[in-house]
């Protein structure tokens, strides 16, 4: 009976972060993703709460009913969200270069070659530059519609209306990011399908 104790699977996995030879089972790929993406997400969502909370400055000068310094207050959490998407980027680059050789072996036993893994970082990449670009565009215009807001309270369909707005991308569609998506779906979907019976071209079945 195959041995699929996750410390076999890590041992394995980070001891084979340089090598692309041979191949990869399902099962074995997919546990290693989630022992890399595991604690990668944990940090991020940590330093997405660190980053997004206001200075104690911004805090102390947060009154109540004082409009002024709670719009100080959310642009302080807009400008930490924008730093924390930037940064997330990072996160997840190294997550998929952690994950590039064992990508490559499970490509392998689905008898494809291993350069389709460098989908993967540029997928990755591609996809959070364009979410942290319009999360910047995002904060840039959040001030002036919060103006519009207080001198034009309106109904629920109006806040919607004002979302959308702040939401909008003012650059036409994010053709790299839409690419890298696309790419990214294609490969999980590989990546997720059954290896090939019997040896292939890249060596025997994995074990």
């Amino acid at each position: 009976m195959a041995d699929f104790s996750v410390g076999r699977i890590s041992r394995r996995g980070f001891g084979r972060l340089f090598s692309a030879y041979g191949r990869d089972s399902r099962m074995d790929f997919w546990i290693f993703v989630a022992l890399v993406f595991g604690p990668l997400i944990v940090l991020q969502f940590a330093m997405q709460i660190v980053l997004a909370f206001p200075s104690m400055d911004v805090l102390a000068a947060n009154a109540p009913g004082d409009a002024e310094a709670s719009r100080a207050m959310f642009e302080s959490q807009m400008k930490g969200m924008v730093s924390a998407a930037y940064a997330s980027i990072g996160i997840f680059l190294i997550g998929a270069l952690l994950l590039l050789s064992a990508t490559a072996r499970r490509l392998h036993d689905r008898a494809r070659a291993g350069w389709w893994a460098l989908i993967l970082p540029f997928g990755l990449f591609a996809t959070g530059l364009g979410q942290a670009r319009r999360t910047a565009e995002a904060a840039e215009r959040l001030p002036a519609l919060m103006e519009k807001m207080e001198r034009q309270p309106g109904n629920p369909a109006s806040m919607i209306d004002w979302v959308a707005q702040a939401n909008a991308s003012t650059h036409g569609p994010d053709w790299p990011a839409i690419v890298g998506g696309l790419l990214l779906a294609w490969l999980a979907i590989e990546l997720a399908r059954a290896g090939t019976d019997g040896p292939n071209r890249f060596g025997p079945a994995p074990e």
